[in-house]
C-alpha cells in the first residue's frame, strides 16, 4: 500500500474556482432597489446609533419606569424640565427612537431578501462529482492503494462514512458526501429571529404603554398619565386598580425587607373584577398589563388636636418620615415616625434652641397632652409605587430569542464534505506474486468550514480504518 505525499493547501476560494465548472460569461445583474438598503454599513451605524440611545436611555432615569421626581431629585427642577423637553427622560418611546428601529428593519429586511434568504436554495443543490485531480487540490487530501477491485473499495469507504453520519451519493466509480448540511441554515433562522424581535419590538413600541404612580392606600390608579410613543396606535384600559391595603416588612435591624400591596382591579361601575397580593418581584396581570411593586412610602400622618383632625404630609428623610408643623413665635413641631407599627416621636424646635428636642412618644391610636393641647395619633396613611407596562409584542419577542438561539447553535455545526474517486492500476509482479495483481487506487478528499482540524483527524481516522480492515484480511478483488 502507498500514501501519496499532500499537496500545499489553497484556499477554499481558489479551490472552489479550480473545481467548479466553467461558466459563460453573462452580462452584470441590474442592482435591486432593495440593495439600497441592505447596506452592511447602513446596519453598523443604526447599530451604534441605537446603543447610543440605549446608554442614554440607562443614565437617565424613565419617567415610565421611575416618574418625572426621580428625574428631578437627580438633575434638579431646570434640567429635568430641558431633559423632559427633549424627550431623553422617556427617550425609548420618543420618535427618534421609533425611526431608528424602523429604520433598521427596513435594513435587516433588505439584507435578508438580498443576501440570505436566497442561499435556502443551494440546500437543494446536489454536491458535484470530483475526478482524482480536483480532488487533490481539497484542502484535506489522500490517495490509497487498496488489494481490491475498485467497486469493493469504494463501497466499503460508502458504508465507513454512513456509519460516521455522512449523506452518501454515489455515480459509477465517484463519490460525494456531507454531514451537518442543516448548519448552513444558521444565518437564515438568525436572521428571522432578528426580524421577528423587531417586529415585537414594533409592536411594542406603536400599542404598548408604561407608567409609574405612587398611589395611595384606598385610592385607585388609572392609566390616563402613561407614557408611549408619540406615534402611538393602542388603547388605554378603562379598568383601574384600587389599594385595599399595603405594608412594609422589616429585617430585625429596620432595613426594609418586603413590600406588600393588597390591589383590587374595578370596572368603569365599581364591580371588582380580580385581586391579589403583589410584591417585588411578583406582579398582578390582567388583560395584558403587568402592575409591579416598585417602591413604598409613608404618605401622610393623621392627628387630631383638642379633637380636630390635622392631615400633615410626610417627608422621607433617611430611614425615617417626618412632618412639621410651624407654630408661633418660629417654633416648629416635628412629628416622626419609622413604620406602621412604632410610635410618633414628636419634637420641638426654636430659632434659640441648637437642636429639635423630644417632647413624647405617642402610640398609634394614643393621645398626650401637651400644655393645654391634647395630642392623638389617629392614623398613618401608606403610599405605594405601582409600575405597569404593557407588552403587546412580549409573545413575538419571546420567539424570536428562540429562533436566534437556534441560529446561534447551528452555527457551530460544520459542514463537512467529503468527495473520492476510484481507479484501477495493475501492480507489477515481485518475489511473492508470480503475476500482475489489479489494485485500487482510491483518492479521497474533503473540505469543511468550521473546525477543519477536527474535520481533518476524522476523515484520516475513517481512511486509516479502512486500510487497517483491508490489512488485517488479506482482502482480494
Amino acid at each position: 500500500m502507498r500514501v501519496a505525499g499532500q499537496p500545499l493547501r489553497p484556499s477554499d476560494e481558489e479551490m472552489t474556482a479550480s473545481v467548479a465548472s466553467p461558466v459563460k460569461n453573462s452580462p452584470p445583474a441590474k442592482r435591486s432597489k432593495l440593495a439600497i438598503f441592505a447596506s452592511v454599513k447602513m446596519t453598523v451605524t443604526l447599530l451604534i446609533l441605537i446603543a447610543a440611545t440605549v446608554l442614554v436611555g440607562a443614565w437617565c432615569p424613565q419617567e415610565s419606569q421611575v416618574g418625572f421626581q426621580k428625574v428631578i431629585e437627580m438633575f434638579g427642577e431646570q434640567t429635568a424640565v430641558k431633559l423632559s423637553e427633549l424627550g431623553i427622560t422617556d427617550i425609548f418611546h420618543s420618535v427618534w427612537f421609533l425611526v431608528l428601529i424602523g429604520l433598521l428593519t427596513i435594513n435587516m429586511v433588505a439584507c435578508s431578501v438580498q443576501r440570505v434568504f436566497p442561499k435556502i436554495r443551494t440546500l437543494k443543490q446536489p454536491m458535484p462529482f470530483f475526478t482524482n485531480r480536483e480532488i487533490s487540490k481539497l484542502p484535506v487530501n489522500r490517495e490509497l492503494s487498496l488489494p481490491v477491485s475498485s467497486e469493493l473499495g469504494l463501497e466499503k469507504l460508502s458504508t465507513k462514512l454512513r456509519q460516521s453520519g455522512y449523506k452518501v451519493v454515489e455515480n459509477g466509480h465517484s463519490l460525494s458526501a456531507e454531514w451537518g448540511k442543516f448548519g448552513r441554515l444558521a444565518p437564515t433562522i438568525t436572521h428571522i429571529g432578528l426580524l421577528s424581535l423587531l417586529a415585537g419590538v414594533t409592536i411594542s413600541s406603536w400599542t404598548g404603554f408604561s407608567g409609574f404612580k405612587p398611589t395611595p392606600l384606598a385610592s385607585a390608579m388609572s392609566f390616563g398619565s402613561s407614557e408611549h410613543s408619540k406615534l402611538w396606535i393602542g388603547k388605554l384600559p378603562e379598568w383601574r386598580v384600587r389599594v385595599d391595603g399595603t405594608r412594609r416588612e422589616d429585617y430585625p435591624t429596620g432595613e426594609p425587607k418586603q413590600w406588600y400591596s393588597d390591589l383590587t382591579v374595578i370596572d368603569s361601575q365599581g364591580h371588582e373584577l380580580k385581586k391579589q397580593q403583589i410584591s417585588v418581584n411578583n406582579p398582578l396581570s390582567y388583560d395584558g398589563v403587568d402592575i409591579y411593586q416598585s417602591s413604598w412610602g409613608l404618605d401622610q400622618i393623621v392627628l387630631q388636636f383638642n379633637g380636630h383632625e390635622r392631615r400633615l404630609d410626610l417627608r422621607q428623610m433617611g430611614k425615617v418620615y417626618a412632618a412639621f408643623l410651624p407654630l408661633e413665635e418660629g417654633m416648629i413641631l416635628i412629628f416622626s415616625v419609622r413604620n406602621q407599627v412604632q410610635p410618633v416621636r414628636v419634637f420641638a424646635k426654636t430659632p434659640q434652641w441648637e437642636a429639635p428636642r423630644l417632647l413624647s412618644e405617642i402610640p398609634l391610636g394614643k393621645s398626650v397632652r401637651l400644655g393645654s393641647v391634647n395630642l392623638e395619633y389617629k392614623e398613618l396613611i401608606p403610599i405605594t409605587g405601582l409600575q405597569y407596562k404593557s407588552d403587546p409584542g412580549y409573545g413575538v419577542t419571546l420567539v424570536a430569542f428562540c429562533f436566534i438561539m437556534a441560529g446561534v447553535m447551528l452555527a457551530a455545526v460544520p459542514h463537512r464534505q467529503v468527495w473520492a474517486h476510484v481507479r484501477t492500476e495493475a501492480e507489477p509482479a515481485n518475489e511473492e506474486t508470480t503475476a500482475e495483481q489489479d489494485l485500487c487506487i482510491l483518492s479521497v478528499g474533503g473540505r469543511s468550514v468550521k473546525a477543519k482540524t477536527a474535520f481533518e483527524k476524522s476523515l484520516y481516522s475513517i481512511l486509516t480504518r479502512l486500510e487497517q480492515e483491508f490489512a488485517a484480511t488479506g482482502a482480494k478483488a
